[in-house]
């Protein structure tokens, strides 16, 4: 009787074991989990993820003339009464669809440089935003100074972004603005390395500043000049006065003859005229506030 009980302890022992080991997942699954992005992950080799099961309609990437490599990209060409809005820091679940509407409004195009954790939180905005003929830049992984990074690290960022934007949309970003426009020598090496040409600003909206629709309005109207890229943002916020200003700042664009035309046009006209609009030469750079969420 008593080895009956003893084979009858040990064949219920097997049985929770069996059923405990149904629960944990296999290394296969575990490896499909999203990763962790710690500061210590930012060394990590990125991981190949499935491409989306849909994509956007195809459009042809970015063409970056040969005289801009090596170039920092801060306005068109002077010659031109044109001028390119871009978006930073979405796709934003709410104010990123607001945005899009009003450019359909008045029929535009624009560039929206992306946060790769952004683009995987919401790939259908993202593919919304490619498929209305907007162009899709890279913003960095999650939004760090670059110059306070290693080149493994700032290459990082650019890749494994590139690869979420590409399984996303379709294509590879060829354009790719520095988080607070923080750029020095080691970053734009790095930042050529993954393919990418640094788009900057000559005109600062100061949405991020929530100081009020009027301000952005005037801040933006005050500074624009013939080829200017003009920075604005659809996430990283409260974007609440930055959708309220853009159709104001749109029409009195428009009333003072400039046209708002999309970044490939400005990159096309780079060296149109006499004036120098790329500077080859990268010393270490922070814009102003880089405190700010935005940028």
């Amino acid at each position: 009787m008593r080895h009956q009980f003893s084979l009858m302890l040990m064949l219920v022992g097997l049985l929770l074991i069996t059923v405990a080991c149904a629960d944990i997942p296999s290394a296969h699954l575990l490896a499909s989990q999203p990763m962790s992005f710690a500061p210590d992950a930012l060394k990590a080799t990125p991981t190949a993820l499935p491409p989306p099961k849909t994509q956007a309609t195809p459009a042809p990437s970015t063409r970056v003339p040969a005289g801009l490599i090596d170039a920092l990209f801060y306005h068109g060409s002077e010659s031109h009464k044109e001028v390119a809005l871009t978006f930073d820091d979405g796709p934003d679940i709410t104010y990123t669809p607001e945005i899009l509407a009003i450019l359909s409004q008045y029929n535009l195009r624009a560039t929206f440089f992306n946060i790769g954790q952004h683009v995987l939180a919401y790939p259908q905005i993202t593919k919304a935003v490619y498929a209305a003929g907007h162009t899709i830049g890279n913003h960095s992984w999650n939004h760090p100074q670059l110059t306070a990074l290693g080149p493994a690290q700032v290459l990082w960022q650019m890749e494994y972004t590139n690869q979420i934007i590409q399984q996303t949309i379709g294509i590879r970003p060829t354009l790719m603005r520095p988080p607070y426009g923080a750029i020095n020598h080691m970053a734009h090496i790095q930042i050529e390395n993954a393919g990418l040409l640094p788009i900057m600003w000559n005109v600062d909206s100061e949405d991020w500043k929530l100081q009020g629709v009027s301000s952005i309005v005037q801040t933006t109207l005050r500074e624009t000049r013939n080829g200017s890229i003009i920075l604005m943002h659809d996430g990283g916020g409260n974007r609440t006065q930055t959708v309220a200003a853009l159709p104001l700042i749109i029409q009195a664009l428009e009333q003072r003859g400039y046209t708002i035309v999309p970044m490939q046009q400005l990159l096309d006209h780079y060296n149109d005229g006499a004036n120098n609009t790329a500077t080859p030469t990268v010393t270490p750079t922070v814009m102003p506030d880089v405190k700010a969420v935005g940028d």
